[in-house]
């Protein structure tokens, strides 16, 4: 059974989609990955991972990623490279053995007030 939403109504856990998304030419599965990333990224920030730069990164391993987004690992690479060709996201190579680190950037210019 679902039930009316009410101005009291306790919502589930979600993520935000950016507004901006909407009118970048990638897939709904990439659009979804940034979103996924994003949040991720908000958690980083809270938390001060920070690289000697000041910039915030995630560490979230491929595998998670597929999981998440219910698809296969070659989904998932295929999105993030789609993710870093648009400008979106950057991966830096770590020592071996150690896990890259993720960049999620905000497009230039890019308001963040509802349209």
């Amino acid at each position: 059974m679902t039930d009316y939403m009410t101005t009291t109504t306790e919502l589930p856990p979600y993520f935000f989609f950016p507004w901006f998304l909407l009118d970048m030419g990638l897939t709904l599965t990439a659009k979804l990955a940034y979103a996924l990333l994003l949040d991720r990224a908000r958690l980083s920030q809270l938390n001060g991972w920070t690289d000697e730069a000041g910039r915030v990164y995630i560490i979230f391993p491929i595998e998670k990623i597929a999981e998440m987004l219910g698809k296969s690992m070659t989904t998932a690479k295929n999105v993030l490279a789609e993710l870093e060709a648009a400008g979106l996201i950057e991966r830096k190579r770590q020592q071996f053995s150690k896990p890259n680190h993720i960049y999620v950037k905000l497009p230039d210019g890019q308001k963040f007030s509802r349209p």
